[in-house]
């Protein structure tokens, strides 16, 4: 190593909010006063930073994958590109309770097909990789946000004009879900930082404001469009990833509710039928319309999807159960690939629905609610092994 150093985030500093955006921001502008004490330049185009987190289990080849894919990028294109390895939930997944467990596949899986689906616009998430000549044309992290991955490729998107993506790097990052001594503790935590996590929502804010601003500097119709077009699938993703995601489990559901209920119950009234045997009139066209008919398949494709899917878990489990915590043949659960398929079709049978709810769908409805008010949240450290929640962070 050319020299190995530390810094540490003062609390109070004005408009720093607690948290991990607030400690990179800090973080960057020691680091790259270190850099030029150690004769390098301020904006060296050779050197790249990687966020990580503190339970971040990386990849013995990544940082070698990480220089051949920054070499090979070119001139240009590497300074416009962040690099992403996919985040698996997995290490202490011997020990994750069954709603948190279910979360944690699923969580896992939709990160990794992001990054292999070339037409997603993948964004940073946990722990990824940046050159430092584009983060110090963006100004470096900004202190006062809460969803800092996210954030840092919103505002390097949108001071690009869109031009900046995401690529991916197939060597998996292990980390910790949230973890308490007790099992409905864990559970507590797991919701603190679903919570949290929805609160990334803000983003969405940010984008549209910061492209208003955009409109208004722009010189012509045509740099409008293209910008507007190039950030589109930004903004599409962070939609889908709150709003469709989010709601996937609730829409089904409620879907269901309003064919079988609604539709076949409210004319079954003694106006129309005192026998209530079949719906009438309207509710028999509605029953049998072809939006029904959709919507009753797609349901039934959707979850088929989910249960099927979940399953795959099981596989990238195996295939990194060398990095899990714990001696994975001693469980009988997840001894077998073909016996830990099964288990998880049957807690995504039955369970699915309640954890896409809780950690899903509910801290999304708090989040929309929470940002009418406010754009500034303290970043909340859920507890894990070892730590107790927000014991690492400095005072407000």
């Amino acid at each position: 190593f050319a020299g190995i150093t530390a810094t540490y985030h003062p609390s109070n500093l004005p408009n720093h909010l607690p948290g991990k955006s607030s400690n990179e921001c800090w973080a960057f502008q020691e680091m790259r006063k270190d850099l030029e004490a150690r004769g390098f330049q301020a904006s060296d185009p050779r050197v790249v930073i990687t966020v990580l987190d503190d339970d971040s289990s990386m990849h013995p080849k990544y940082f070698e994958a990480l220089t051949y894919h920054f070499m090979t990028a070119g001139p240009n294109l590497r300074y416009l590109r962040t690099w992403q390895p996919p985040i698996c939930h997995f290490k202490n997944f011997l020990r994750q309770p069954v709603l948190v467990r279910i979360s944690s596949l699923f969580s896992t899986l939709s990160e990794l097909a992001g990054l292999a689906n070339p037409f997603d616009c993948h964004v940073t998430y946990s722990t990824y990789s940046i050159s430092l000549a584009l983060a110090s044309a963006v100004g470096g992290w900004d202190p006062d946000h809460l969803a800092e991955d996210w954030h840092m490729f919103a505002k390097c998107s949108v001071k690009t004009e869109g031009r900046v993506r995401c690529f991916p790097i197939f060597l998996p990052v292990l980390n910790y879900t949230p973890e308490e001594d007790g099992y409905w503790e864990t559970l507590c935590s797991r919701w603190t930082q679903a919570k949290r996590h929805a609160l990334g929502l803000s983003e969405v804010v940010y984008v549209l404001s910061s492209s208003f601003l955009a409109f208004l500097e722009l010189p012509s119709w045509r740099s409008r469009l293209t910008f507007s077009w190039r950030l589109s699938p930004l903004l599409a993703k962070f939609v889908q990833t709150h709003f469709v995601n989010g709601m996937a489990g609730v829409w089904n559901v409620m879907a269901q509710l309003v064919i079988h209920v609604y539709v076949l119950r409210l004319w079954c009234t003694q106006e129309f039928d005192s026998s209530c045997d079949g719906p009438p009139g309207e509710a028999q066209i509605l029953r049998n319309s072809m939006w029904i008919y959709i919507q009753q398949r797609a349901t039934a494709v959707m979850a088929f999807a989910s249960i099927f899917s979940g399953g795959l878990g099981a596989i990238y489990f195996h295939m990194v159960k060398d990095r899990v915590e714990g001696n994975v043949q001693e469980h009988w659960k997840t001894r077998s690939l073909a016996l830990m398929w099964l288990i998880i079709e049957i807690e995504v049978s039955l369970c699915g629905i309640i954890q896409s709810f809780v950690f899903g769908a509910l801290p999304l409805w708090i989040a929309c609610i929470r940002i009418i008010g406010s754009m500034r949240f303290t970043h909340s450290v859920v507890g894990m092994a070892g730590r107790g929640p927000n014991e690492d962070l400095p005072s407000p």
